[in-house]
């Protein structure tokens, strides 16, 4: 009876913190329970709503500025307002976005590991490796449904109104996908620094600092464009509006960069002493 009272209340604690018990093994054990608890705080206003409303507001009213406030301005120029609302959205759902995701993710691993979460947790039936990826998968999808794919509903509407005619829908959801492969890679990155720093202004500093020099970076290396993040924007612009993807290396290589980023973040946590 003894045996049986000690597994109830295992079972009973585990399910308090949103950890299911889970038979069997694997390098996932406890992925899916540990993913929707990283997951739940998306589903509610606090988090999932406010970043829907902040991103609409932040890239969607951009759009305000060629097609109403400025509007004057922006016809008088060779591009006009439709094209310059297309270069306005894809520009800031570039750069905001990733300066969100570093902001967001940047002490995913080091808040936990300083309150003792991160050791508590690994008490319970999960793996290291489950641990990271349910924390890179919760965000990233977070933030490629707020920042990505909400404002864009809210960009293709007012695009296609000022048009006169929908927007090409494909191409549309082609530079989308674009954005979200950038917004992803950043997450990687700043998760991945979080598994390896032990202060939060070393990860934002390196995170922002990436997002930030990439003009200067590609100045000094012009290489690095085919194979970092920096270029992502500027194509997702282009293919939006029918043109052809320039160059398939950037995508390749930020993909390949975000699996050997998590790869890294995985191998590494497994190794630490918690």
């Amino acid at each position: 009876m003894s045996g049986e009272s000690s597994a109830s209340s295992a079972s009973g604690a585990s399910r308090l913190a949103g950890l299911n018990p889970h038979r069997g093994g694997g390098p996932l054990l406890g992925f899916a329970n540990l993913f929707r608890h990283e997951a739940r705080p998306w589903l509610r206003f606090r988090l999932g709503g406010v970043q829907a409303l902040l991103w609409i507001g932040l890239l969607g009213g951009g759009l305000l500025l060629p097609l109403v406030a400025m509007r004057e301005l922006f016809a008088a120029e060779t591009a006009g307002p439709l094209a310059s609302a297309f270069e306005m959205f894809f520009t800031l759902g570039a750069v905001g976005p990733a300066i969100g995701a570093v902001i967001l993710a940047h002490g995913a691993v080091i808040g936990e590991r300083q309150s003792g979460t991160a050791a508590w947790v690994m008490t319970k039936p999960a793996s290291r490796a489950a641990f990271v990826l349910a924390k890179f998968v919760a965000t990233a999808l977070g933030l490629v449904a707020t920042a990505v794919a909400v404002p864009g509903v809210v960009a293709y509407a007012a695009l296609s109104a000022e048009a006169g005619a929908p927007v090409a829908v494909a191409p549309f959801v082609a530079g989308l996908a674009l954005l979200a492969l950038h917004v992803v890679f950043y997450v990687a990155l700043a998760l991945t620094l979080s598994v390896f720093a032990r202060a939060r202004g070393a990860v934002l500093a390196v995170g922002l600092g990436t997002i930030l020099a990439g003009d200067v970076l590609i100045g000094l290396v012009p290489a690095l464009g085919e194979v970092g993040p920096w270029l992502l924007g500027r194509l997702a612009l282009v293919v939006a509006q029918e043109g052809p993807l320039l160059t398939p290396w950037p995508p390749v290589a930020v993909a390949l960069g975000t699996i050997a980023l998590l790869a890294v973040a995985v191998v590494r946590f497994g190794r630490e002493e918690l």
